[in-house]
């Protein structure tokens, strides 16, 4: 058994974009590139219509895109990005009687070529503190060549477009895991 702590492989970031319309879609997708890192990937952008959890605050007709940043990250920044994406739906918010009605839903996640695991501020009994009111949960995992969903895995990270999307992420990832010498470019 080891005694010193080895460092987990880097992975990398994802943001998932929740929006009311395109251009909100499009300026969070600009800040986040200004703040957290340069986009290497965008996906397409999608109706949210999987579930009505967030109608009420950020109204019909949600929009959901998926995008990549450049380069990899440690794991262990999980949780201050999802602060930071936090504070950024706060700024695209509007106030509306002494509170904030987000019109952006910003998350967090990092795929390996093992999983895609993602960080959010609700609790259930699978996921894993990460930091005060933050959590982390493991959404997919790798198996016979697909990201495979289980029994809490939202309805969209089901679809082929998540998945093809994702098998982008991991094509870019093998390179660097097979030779750590050689990051990827």
């Amino acid at each position: 058994m080891p005694i010193d702590l080895r460092p987990p492989p880097p992975a990398a970031l994802i943001a998932a974009i929740m929006a009311p319309d395109e251009q909100v879609l499009a300026q969070a997708g600009e800040l986040l590139a200004a703040r957290v890192a340069p986009l290497r990937a965008v996906g397409p952008v999608y109706a949210f219509d999987y579930s009505s959890y967030y109608q009420r605050e950020m109204g019909f007709g949600l929009l959901k895109q998926l995008v990549c940043f450049e380069g990899l990250v440690d794991p262990a920044v999980l949780v201050e990005v999802k602060r930071r994406m936090m504070e950024l739906e706060r700024e695209l918010g509007q106030e509306e009687e002494g509170r904030v009605r987000r019109r952006a839903n910003i998350d967090p996640g990092l795929v390996t070529i093992e999983s895609l695991v993602l960080a959010t501020t609700k609790y259930s009994g699978h996921r894993i503190c990460i930091g005060p009111g933050l959590y982390a949960e493991t959404t997919l995992l790798f198996q016979k060549r697909r990201y495979q969903p289980l029994e809490w895995t939202y309805q969209d990270y089901r679809t082929e477009l998540a998945q093809a999307f994702l098998l982008e992420i991991r094509a870019w990832l093998l390179p660097w895991r097979l030779s750590p010498a050689r990051p990827p470019a």
